[in-house]
């Protein structure tokens, strides 16, 4: 039963946030100079070197599914993860077209995407064929200063949610039954 963006008949309102330090946390942060004014002809400090998304992907599990976003290289990256009622890309506002009687946002901070196919025009889809699965489909969307953006509908109208992280295997895992 995929329903489109508008119609959604959700009835979770749950949000989940943290931080997680993938790597050396240290080695991605810039170094501040003392407040000296910079020469003309002085190079500018290169901006820092971001952690990074490097896969989607969608894994079954006997209780459901799970979204589980690789992450790499080194520093700080929080997250957020909530239902929402109408879906929008960040810093517009265009609806994101995307199926599902529930849709969870998930945002990265603090990450550059590293998925050659994420594009901001075409985000990377990924969708399940399985009736029995919980995820209709996922949307992802490329790092736009430091925040990625991914929307994930639900075949329920009442999904059960958890979200973890790791530095294990550096990953954000979204649990997904109904």
């Amino acid at each position: 039963m995929d329903l489109p963006v508008g119609e959604a008949r959700c009835q979770q309102f749950e949000s989940f946030a943290g931080q997680l330090h993938v790597g050396d946390p240290s080695s991605g942060l810039p170094t501040v100079p003392g407040l000296v004014p910079v020469e003309p002809g002085d190079q500018a400090l290169p901006p820092p070197v971001l952690p990074t998304l490097d896969s989607i992907e969608i894994d079954r599990t006997p209780d459901g599914d799970t979204v589980v976003f690789g992450l790499g290289g080194d520093g700080s990256i929080g997250w957020t993860a909530r239902f929402v009622q109408m879906p929008l890309l960040h810093g517009t506002d265009d609806p994101v077209p995307i199926s599902g009687a529930c849709i969870l946002q998930v945002d990265l901070t603090g990450v550059d995407s590293n998925i050659a196919s994420l594009r901001r025009e075409v985000p990377m889809r990924l969708s399940t064929e399985d009736e029995a699965s919980s995820v209709v489909e996922i949307l992802g969307y490329p790092s736009s200063s430091g925040l990625v953006q991914s929307f994930v509908g639900t075949r329920s109208g009442t999904p059960t949610v958890s979200v973890e992280s790791s530095i294990d295997r550096p990953a954000i895992t979204v649990a997904i039954s109904h």
